[in-house]
């Protein structure tokens, strides 16, 4: 968490995308049109469509890793670490929705294969199954010689030592954890906001006669409920958008590192400079 950005590479090129990120782009889009669709197709039909999707792009990355002589790289604690959040994440999200928008609707459900879709991919990515830059796909793939014989790759240049002061760390690590923090109360707030209306009542009575409106419809509920939407509502309304500015700020000002391949405004400099 206070260590620098992973230096994985993140195309920004069709053409320097790994085959597995073009097939999550492709499952993606997909779902995405089925989502537009509305409600025009069954449960049933659109599970169909997606299961025989992922049995076809499962077997295209499984050639791909075959032709290529992919090995699974060594993954480490971090990696798992990373992996179970990432879980944790995806179900606590995807969960948060469910009480304004039940997965059980056809018109929902592909918002929800989405979501399922880039959460297990980030999952995959952080447990090195899968990468995003076909750069980083080659380096765990096994070269054969015209004898038969397997080629010795020239490893990566070792990382530099990490002279990075204690205070960078320590403001990445705060950043960070603030970051999670507001993200919770934001999807709390998305949680609570569907259950209240879920078990609303369309007119006031004693002990529920609070009004909460969206989207032109207006339930009454208690007011525990009204004074802890309204409370998540505005800490992530002022948050979010102060934590961003404190991360701009730290990342290309101060210098801390906080987005891989994306430059500090020093890194820029030094680019730009003549005697670089």
């Amino acid at each position: 968490m206070f260590d620098p950005p992973s230096s994985q590479r993140y195309p920004r090129k069709w053409a320097e995308m790994s085959l597995d990120y073009k097939l999550m782009f492709v499952y993606h889009g997909s779902v995405m049109v089925m989502f537009i669709t509305g409600d025009s197709l069954s449960i049933r039909t659109e599970i169909s469509l997606i299961g025989s999707l992922l049995v076809v792009l499962a077997c295209l990355s499984i050639w791909r890793r075959h032709v290529a002589g992919w090995r699974w790289p060594s993954v480490t604690t971090s990696n798992v670490l990373g992996a179970l959040f990432g879980v944790v994440a995806m179900a606590f999200f995807l969960y948060s929705a469910t009480p304004g928008f039940p997965p059980s609707d056809p018109g929902f459900l592909p918002w929800y294969l989405g979501g399922l879709g880039i959460g297990i991919f980030g999952i995959l990515s952080a447990l090195r199954v899968v990468d995003a830059a076909e750069a980083d796909f080659l380096q765990s793939c096994v070269i054969i010689d015209e004898y038969g014989r397997e080629v010795v790759r020239t490893p990566p240049p070792p990382k530099p030592a990490d002279t990075e002061p204690a205070w960078k760390k320590s403001a990445r690590g705060t950043f960070y954890v603030a970051f999670v923090l507001m993200w919770l109360l934001r999807v709390g707030s998305f949680f609570s906001s569907g259950k209240a209306f879920q078990h609303g009542l369309p007119q006031p009575l004693i002990g529920q006669a609070e009004a909460l409106t969206e989207h032109s419809r207006t339930v009454y509920i208690t007011s525990t409920e009204k004074v802890r939407i309204d409370t998540l509502n505005l800490v992530s309304g002022f948050g979010i958008p102060l934590l961003a500015l404190c991360g701009a700020i730290l990342h290309f000002l101060v210098g801390v590192k906080l987005i891989p391949d994306v430059p500090t405004l020093a890194e820029y400099r030094a680019r730009k400079s003549p005697t670089s």
